[in-house]
């Protein structure tokens, strides 16, 4: 599952992943976004173009969980749909809270794109998490996340992440999130930069979100 800049939600205000120890005491739990720009690990999903996303998580209190999660998106060729199906555990160790996973990358008209397997870790408001691709020469994704609370109920989530290995390309990307829980739903704004060889460098996104 993609997360905030992908849907506000396996980032939402982070772009790290759903950890299953933040919804252990859950049962099911779903999710929905409008964003203006799906933006993952520094790079549109949607052409610059609007999402709809949506999810599902079920959580056990063991700390196993489940889940799938949704989004159109635009490679610049047909429109297509990404659905993502992804499974882990997360506990509490030694003060941290720990998160194991895989999770599967899907396109409707690709059918499996890529495979992750993923280990996460965080403690208060810094978390980081590396991802191992099995399915491409197991290329792997480092991020790291900090979250803090701004005046007027606002919050802040800085989130930087480095592809690995690093083949002079610069594959670093670097967003920042300020979101706002309102009555009826969640509002955030983010700004993305990515130091890869892509038209659009950087990035800008507002997403209006809602778990239920």
């Amino acid at each position: 599952m993609k997360t905030l800049s992908k849907a506000v939600a396996m980032a939402s205000l982070l772009s790290a992943g759903v950890m299953g120890a933040q919804v252990a005491n859950a049962e099911v739990a779903f999710n929905a976004a409008v964003t203006t720009n799906y933006i993952w690990r520094g790079q549109t999903q949607t052409d610059n173009g609007f999402a709809i996303q949506g999810g599902a998580d079920y959580a056990d209190k063991s700390g196993v969980y489940a889940g799938v999660w949704g989004s159109n998106v635009d490679f610049g060729g047909d429109d297509n749909i990404e659905y993502d199906l992804y499974a882990g555990y997360g506990l509490e160790k030694n003060g941290l809270d720990l998160d194991f996973g895989f999770i599967a990358y899907n396109y409707d008209d690709a059918g499996n794109a890529s495979n992750e397997i993923y280990a996460g870790v965080s403690k208060d408001a810094v978390s980081a998490k590396l991802s191992i691709d099995i399915e491409n020469d197991n290329n792997m994704y480092l991020e790291g996340g900090y979250s803090m609370a701004l005046p007027e109920d606002l919050g802040l989530d800085l989130h930087a992440g480095l592809a690995l290995p690093d083949e002079g390309d610069n594959d670093i990307d670097l967003a920042a999130t300020v979101g706002k829980s309102l009555e009826m739903f969640d509002v955030s704004a983010t700004l993305s930069y990515t130091g890869a060889d892509v038209e659009d460098d950087i990035l800008f996104a507002l997403t209006a979100s809602k778990e239920f």
